[in-house]
């Protein structure tokens, strides 16, 4: 009986949380100067609140790049129009330590709260677009600036749906997208 009850309470729970992984690129400027890089945002629902991670958020390239952490935001009501979910958070956050073990120092956890202002937009077809704002002129002199475009799925160009091809089913998705479908 114990165990039916905890398989039971194990459901509910998987039930009341879901999150999508949105694979795509990641524009990021700093004082206008861009680079841009291939990263994973995820969008979590629980219980009809959601949150954004970008997890590992690095600054550069290659032996240039400067581990930053994870931006993490939750607890934000979403707005919906036109087949899109919008979610919003304006605020001080503080980043997290990343864990990506070819990065030897995170500096997100020394730059204690740190203003941000983000607006993602995301649907059920699997598009996202993420804009996040930091500003840390006070600090840095720096005002930086991430914009992501994403899809949920294989993470493969032009595969809307996410299942490995690029088709017919690909193009109407976007149509539908388009017309608001």
């Amino acid at each position: 009986m114990k165990k039916v009850l905890m398989m039971l309470v194990a459901a509910a729970c998987t039930l009341a949380v879901s999150a999508t992984q949105f694979g795509g690129r990641l524009k990021v400027s700093v004082n206008d100067e861009s680079m841009s890089q291939a990263t994973t945002i995820t969008i979590n629902e629980t219980e009809g609140k959601y949150s954004l991670e970008l997890k590992n958020f690095i600054l550069g390239n290659g032996e240039d790049a400067l581990g930053v952490g994870n931006i993490i935001v939750g607890g934000l009501d979403a707005t919906e129009e036109v087949g899109y979910k919008t979610i919003k958070f304006s605020g001080n956050i503080t980043i997290a330590e990343g864990d990506d073990p070819s990065i030897s120092m995170w500096m997100g956890p020394f730059l204690g709260e740190v203003p941000i202002a983000m607006t993602a937009d995301f649907n059920e077809n699997g598009a996202c677009q993420v804009s996040i704002d930091i500003d840390m002129m006070a600090t840095l002199e720096q005002i930086i600036k991430v914009q992501f475009i994403g899809n949920a799925g294989s993470g493969i160009k032009g595969d809307v749906n996410g299942d490995g091809n690029v088709d017919v089913v690909d193009v109407n998705n976007v149509i539908n997208i388009i017309l608001g479908n």
